[in-house]
């Protein structure tokens, strides 16, 4: 498997322009899977240091046989990628989200997120592929027949990127000085909930000029598992003296990109940060080639209360995640379902 895995990432990293050395990168930290899933004390601390002030972290995927086998399915979900999203345009557009008032399914380039203060489209289009359509938890959206019949390996994919974000956190868990599965039990997977497998592309920039890939946002769910090959995401900057800017996160072989959601500041009650990202051109001779990303989002189950656990539930505390999010909804305590709905209205806006 190791011999393998590491043929793959070998041949997608070597195909691709190298990242430019004199772009500022972010300084996350670099936690070893292998490491956090033996439960090492100081890989711990790290993945709660990581939380609490960046939100990111890489994860070394290519060190446990697990997070090998994660590697192995993101590379051929990067070839279904390139395979779907090269359809014409008329038949993704068959398959719109917009269309049919769900979250899963086809969205196009051209979307204004209603929260971007500059009103600029995106230029990047995906389909969303939702675990209970996979695994027939609810009824399935329809999708392209490539997508259909890679249905076993997006549900390996996505049983094992699920498996692996509740051990990061039953670790944060841990960490905290809680029970380990006081954030998993908001996040079962055999609960219907929003969790779904992103397939993403964006064009060169040669074919897109400079329109931004994704706005700046966080994410509205409790953790993402972020397998990319090109330069391109950034993150809002926590370093001192440059706080508020934007410094890259560059891809790294062998290693997964994760990041918080919104969902657990609301757990943690505002200790574990949501960071803001954005998607820009690649950068370097990166620009020139399409953009492929393969995401795992993990949502909290439908019912779950958007609101502090455990030892977080405190009558003193439980306001501290009071103003915490910039993305216009209010404080009221939603269940995860109302969260997404409210989220999915920012997002169902195009510029026509």
């Amino acid at each position: 498997m190791a011999t393998e895995t590491t043929t793959v990432t070998t041949r997608l990293y070597g195909s691709l322009p190298p990242f430019p050395d004199d772009l500022v990168h972010a300084p996350i930290a670099e936690i070893s899977s292998r490491k956090l899933l033996e439960k090492d004390p100081d890989a711990t601390a790290a993945v709660l240091q990581a939380c609490q002030t960046y939100g990111f972290f890489y994860l070394d995927v290519a060190d446990s046989d697990r997070g090998r086998q994660l590697l192995e399915e993101a590379d051929q979900l990067y070839d279904l990628s390139k395979e779907t999203l090269s359809l014409p345009f008329e038949e993704k557009d068959q398959y719109d989200f917009r269309k049919t008032g769900s979250f899963f399914g086809y969205k196009p380039a051209g979307t204004v997120k209603l929260t971007d203060k500059a009103q600029r489209p995106d230029s990047t289009e995906f389909f969303n592929i939702g675990k209970d359509c996979l695994f027939d938890i609810a009824p399935s959206t329809k999708y392209p027949e490539a997508i259909q019949n890679a249905r076993p390996l997006l549900q390996k994919f996505c049983k094992g990127a699920h498996e692996m974000a509740m051990d990061v956190l039953r670790t944060l868990a841990r960490a905290s000085g809680e029970d380990e599965e006081v954030f998993v039990e908001r996040n079962l997977f055999h609960e219907s909930s929003g969790d779904h497998v992103r397939l993403t592309l964006k064009p060169a920039s040669s074919a897109s000029t400079s329109a931004v890939g994704l706005p700046s946002h966080t994410d509205f769910g409790s953790i993402t598992i972020l397998f990319n090959w090109l330069g391109g995401l950034q993150i809002e900057s926590r370093t001192p003296g440059r706080i508020g800017e934007w410094e890259y996160v560059k891809p790294l072989p062998g290693k997964a990109i994760v990041n918080l959601g919104d969902a657990m500041v609301h757990f943690s009650n505002g200790t574990m940060k949501s960071a803001k990202h954005r998607v820009v051109p690649s950068p370097g001779a990166q620009a020139e080639m399409e953009r492929v990303s393969v995401v795992y989002f993990v949502r909290p189950t439908h019912h779950s209360l958007l609101k502090p656990v455990g030892k977080f539930d405190t009558d003193d505390n439980r306001v501290k995640v009071a103003g915490k999010f910039s993305d216009g909804i209010d404080d009221k305590v939603y269940t995860a379902r109302e969260w997404l709905e409210l989220r999915y209205i920012q997002l169902n806006a195009s510029k026509d």
